[in-house]
């Protein structure tokens, strides 16, 4: 493999977008990137709301691990799961078009395709 296919590759399987800002697509890694911490954001809120929610929740002791643990199991997770195969769909689509990025980009060194 071509260094223009596994440096973006790679990066890409490390951080979301970066292997299409070293393809010099520098919208789309940027886009990417900033869904990337849009998600990220989102999920740390949504974490945030349902520990606040627990630990509001009643009076009995919070230091039983037990005790919360059913209380963390009766929260609706819905939210996270899906902003976590949201982020997953993201994170594959970011991979596959680096390296398709990647290359396009080494068939055009070779002379392969015109610019």
């Amino acid at each position: 493999m071509q260094k223009s296919i596994v440096s973006p590759l790679c990066s890409g399987l490390v951080i979301p977008g970066l292997g299409q800002i070293i393809n010099q697509d520098l919208k789309k890694g940027i886009i990417v990137l900033c869904a990337v911490f849009a998600l990220f954001v989102v999920g740390i809120i949504r974490l945030l709301q349902i520990v606040q929610s627990v630990f509001r929740s009643g009076h009995t002791d919070l230091l039983d691990s037990r005790t919360l643990m059913t209380r963390l199991g009766a929260e609706d997770p819905t939210m996270l799961w899906c902003l976590g195969v949201a982020f997953a769909i993201l994170w594959i689509y970011a991979v596959v078009d680096a390296y398709v990025g990647g290359r396009k980009m080494d068939q055009r060194e070779a002379g392969d395709i015109p610019r």
